[in-house]
């Protein structure tokens, strides 16, 4: 076995299941008193990234977290929930981004973090004097943490897997490519509303050209990635985009429901935060379990 657990060695750490896990900025750089190789007494692999979890910068997973609650404080904003019951979801997305970020199995522990958040959705509702609705409010704060909480969380595990940067640069420019194709094929083609009820400007036209787009740039990016084929970056890049635009239709009901054009006001004329990041919440979750699914 890799060892007990804890046990450091030439900058590695055995977890809970006996995988190796490196730091990120040391994952592949070895102890030259090591001569390139883990101490044979341990079954570990060597320090590079096959082979091991490679967790996240502290940086990143703070920049993660803070993101994630300003978008839950702007959906809390537009389901109106009372702030004696937000709490209880704003540490649904600190324990989620966290213990993505700092336990072993990370995984595992993401889903301990969302346990958590409904325990302490309950603990805040029944400190509540007033239990009108209270069945309606305490679903949205739960809401919250499927909604925000868990896709934070599941791009910190998507970084920490072994060829994290890649699978993060996939879901960055099949989302980014996939938004800026639509808007451009929608203003040139754009004649057929697909949801006019939610959002009158999206097209079918625009729908089609953000696909294509969104698709053909995973599948470029991939081009340049030795752990991914051709083939995989298609059917993830695909996904990737369906779920953005699953995202984006999906705030848009939110924020038409709430009778407002934007979530918020802290990215000046750009609106909020979930304005800026609602495709990326579902297509994380796209990205992240397909790469593990088909290609890890």
């Amino acid at each position: 076995s890799c060892g007990t657990t804890g046990t450091e060695h030439c900058g590695t750490r055995c977890s809970w299941l006996g995988e190796c896990v490196l730091p990120a900025e040391t994952c592949n750089e070895v102890d030259d008193d090591c001569d390139g190789a883990i101490d044979e007494d341990l079954d570990c692999p060597k320090a590079s990234t096959d082979g091991c979890r490679v967790t996240t910068g502290g940086g990143a997973a703070g920049v993660t977290a803070w993101l994630a609650l300003a978008a839950l404080f702007e959906f809390y904003a537009l389901a109106t929930v009372p702030p004696r019951l937000q709490w209880a979801g704003y540490a649904t997305a600190v324990l989620a981004v966290v213990l993505a970020w700092a336990a072993d199995p990370a995984e595992r522990a993401l889903l301990m973090a969302l346990a958590a958040g409904l325990i302490l959705a309950a603990v805040a509702a029944l400190s509540l004097e007033d239990r009108e609705g209270i069945t309606g409010r305490v679903a949205i704060v739960l809401m919250g943490g499927l909604y925000i909480a868990m896709p934070a969380g599941v791009l910190v595990l998507t970084r920490d897997l072994p060829d994290g940067a890649g699978a993060i640069v996939n879901l960055l420019v099949g989302v980014w490519v996939f938004d800026t194709a639509s808007y451009f094929s929608g203003r040139v083609w754009g004649r057929r509303k697909i949801a006019p009820r939610t959002s009158p400007n999206k097209t079918w036209e625009g729908f089609v050209g953000g696909l294509i787009g969104g698709t053909a740039a995973v599948w470029f990016a991939g081009l340049y990635m030795d752990w991914i084929n051709w083939w995989q970056s298609i059917i993830i890049g695909l996904a990737i985009c369906l779920a953005a635009y699953v995202g984006d239709l999906f705030e848009s009901m939110i924020k038409r429901d709430a009778g407002v054009k934007d979530s918020g006001t802290i990215l000046g004329g750009h609106g909020g935060v979930l304005d800026r990041f609602d495709s990326l919440l579902f297509a994380s979750l796209a990205g992240y379990f397909l790469t593990i699914w088909m290609v890890l």
